[in-house]
Order: structure tokens, then sequence, then C-alpha cells
């Protein structure tokens, strides 16, 4: 994808180092169509229909063949769905951001609720409340079904210096924890007492009492485990793209992949966005390169995939113009899900094919977020239908699936 840039602003996301892993929420300092018109709004703010309630109807499938729209969030300030979570036994979590009007003026200013809700095969169900962490960046879950959510702090959201918390549900309720990482740039749950979750310099692990903290090996930006148990980071040292195996008691370097020198003296770095263990042992790592593409230090980026079988590197750099979302995962054959041209893409022999997604009521589609059934060729995917319209809601929530 050809994405313009400049240095300035490609140290300042180095510097900050927010997260670009499995979930999708704050890839980008730009405001969201929410945002941008909540704040142009003004007098002509109104609500599209004030009677809507949940449970939300989805919409009708207007295009998109195979993947079919499961869930629609017909709510009337706007919403959006950050992460998705896929179990083996068909279980599936979502989790998204819900507006509220603050002071009950619906064009006013806005609060935020997360909320999760899980798919028991049958019909979506939203859990109780969750009011431990806002603006989720990560989520993640076991076999068994315990489900982590991890974000900022809500009393720390509108100061300059957020903090981070997690919450913890186990079937019945919410328990709230404190992370030393504000920003989290991957998590991972292996069972009930043993979770992950990575900031650019902190790993932290929860053994079932708190999280313990430790200095990471190098600069993380991704965090996955692969379905035997095995945990893998990605993210660079010294200006290039680094990845590690955690062993039980150390994390073990790889060698690194060589990315091609395609513009000489003009070309950047290479930073990774995201990362998928394949249930055949193989590891991607999806990046994005830099190279000055014009006047003033203008940047732009294009899409490398990355594959490491065990003993080798295959690097493929995909066109300049080629479009692709920043997260991926296994598609469980050797290849890889990804959204590509705002659609559903699948990876494999070399090749990608594509799979529309339908757009919704609103005229937009946006997804934020992938995840496959274990074992399985069904992938979830989640984000958001949105309008530049002044009138609400400007974002609601959609969830689609294929297979």
């Amino acid at each position: 994808m050809r994405r313009k840039a400049t240095w300035a602003a490609l140290a300042a996301v180095a510097l900050a180092a927010l997260p670009v892993g499995c979930s999708f929420a704050t890839r980008s300092a730009a405001p969201s169509p929410a945002s941008r018109a909540a704040t142009s709004a003004g007098p002509r703010c109104h609500l599209r229909d004030s009677n809507a309630t949940l449970p939300p109807t989805a919409p009708p499938l207007t295009s998109g063949k195979g993947v079919r729209v499961v869930h629609y969030n017909t709510y009337p300030y706007g919403d959006d769905f950050r992460g998705v979570a896929a179990l083996p036994d068909g279980t599936v979590y979502a989790v998204g951001q819900r507006e509220l009007p603050a002071r009950g003026n619906p064009c006013g200013p806005r609060r935020h609720r997360t909320y999760a809700l899980r798919w028991d095969g049958l019909r979506w169900r939203e859990l109780p409340e969750l009011d431990q962490v806002v603006e989720p960046q990560q989520i993640a879950a076991s076999r068994d079904g315990v489900l982590w959510v991890l974000g900022f702090c809500p009393a720390t959201v509108r100061g300059s210096d957020p903090a981070g918390c997690a919450a913890r549900w186990d079937g019945a309720s919410w328990t709230p924890s404190v992370l030393e990482s504000a920003y989290v740039a991957g998590a991972a749950v292996l069972g009930r007492d043993d979770a992950w979750a990575a900031g650019y310099d902190r790993l932290h692990h929860w053994d079932g009492e708190r999280w313990r903290s430790r200095r990471s090996p190098f600069g993380v930006r991704a965090l996955e485990a692969g379905v035997s148990g095995q945990m893998w980071i990605a993210g660079d040292e010294d200006g290039r793209v680094t990845l590690a195996r955690w062993n039980g008691r150390r994390w073990s370097p790889v060698p690194r992949p060589r990315i091609p020198r395609l513009y000489g003296d003009r070309q950047g770095e290479t930073l990774v966005l995201d990362l998928a263990v394949g249930e055949q042992g193989e590891v991607w790592v999806l990046g994005s390169m830099y190279w000055v593409c014009g006047e003033e230090e203008t940047m732009c980026t294009r899409p490398v995939l990355m594959r490491w079988d065990g003993a080798r590197w295959l690097v493929r750099v995909m066109p300049e113009r080629f479009s692709m979302g920043s997260g991926i995962v296994s598609d469980g054959m050797g290849g890889l899900w990804a959204t590509v041209s705002r659609d559903l893409g699948r990876f494999t022999g070399g090749k990608w094919r594509t799979y529309p997604i339908a757009r919704g009521p609103l005229g937009g589609r946006s997804v934020r977020a992938l995840a496959r059934r274990p074992g399985a060729a069904t992938v979830w995917a989640v984000g958001e239908d949105h309008t530049e319209a002044e009138e609400m809601p400007f974002t609601n929530g959609m969830i689609w699936r294929f297979g």
C-alpha cells in the first residue's frame, strides 16, 4: 500500500511504540470517523433513530459472497469492535467500545464504555458490564474460555500519560488488574492461570495472582502463541526485524530475515505490524517497508510478508499499491488470512485470493481484527460500519464470518 508520512511522524511512532499486533485498536493516530464527525457536528447533530435498541439486527447482505454479516449493532450513538478471539469449541468473543452521552446531551461530550459479546453457537450474548478497561487494545482467550481484555485504566485516559489496565473474565465475573505497560502490543492466554502480554520494552506474565514483568529482549511489536503453546515475539532491534521463541525458561532468538534493499539510500526501516503462528509450525510476520518517495522527506510504505519454516526465511514484498490491513491470522494449512483492499484475503501457494466483505447500511466497512477457529476453516472479522454524515450513529459495530 502506498501510504504517505513524514520522517518526523515515523520517528514519533517508533518512540511511542504503539501496539500494532492481533488487536487493531490504536494503530493510527488519525481520528476515527466517529470522532471527526462528533467534532464538527455541533447544532446539526441528531439521532438517526432515537428508539434504536439492542439486540441488533443484521442488515441484508448486499455483497460479499461467502463473507456473511452475522451481527450489526443498531446502537443510537455509535460504537465499534476492536478485537475478536475464536476457540476450538466454536465459542467466539468480540470486544468493542461504545459511546454514551456524558451529560445527557447526544450532541455534547461523550464518554466511552468497553463491552464484550460471546457467541455460543446460536446467538450473541453481551457479558456483564465491563468498566475496568477503556480503549481496548488487545483481547485473548484460552481454550477453556478465560478471556482477557487489555487497554487503559478509565481514570487515566484524559491525561497525557495513561496507565495500563486488564480485566479477566472467568465465566462469571470480571477481575481487574494493573499492567506496567500502557500500550499493549500483543496478548496470549495459555490457561486459566497462564497469560502473557507484551509492551514495547516489557513482557508481562500472569501467574494466577498478579502480573510479573521482565524487560523484553528487544522492542516488541507483536506477541502470539501457537496451538501447541509455543510463544513468539516479533519486533525490532538496531533497526532490523527480530524474532524470538519462548523455550520455557528464556527467549531464544532465531535468524533475522533479510529485507531486500529496493530503494537504496532512500529506504528506511521495515517495522513489524503483526505475527501469526501456524498449526504446522510456520511463523508469519507482516511488516511495513518505509522509503522516501517524494519531496520534503515524504515517506511511502508497502507490505512485506515474511515466513519462517524453522530453517529459513521466505520474504515477499508486496507491490507498491497493494493495500493490506495491519493484522494476519494463520489459515491452519500453511497460509494466512488478512484484509486486502478492505476485503478478506487468503494467501496460499504464493498467491492471493480475495472474498468481498459487505458494506453496512451507513455505507462503510472497516475490519479491525481477524480470528480463525483453531482446527477449522471458519474466519471471524470484526470492525465497523461508518459514515461522514453529521447525524448519529457515526459508526456501528459489525461482525462478519467466512466458512
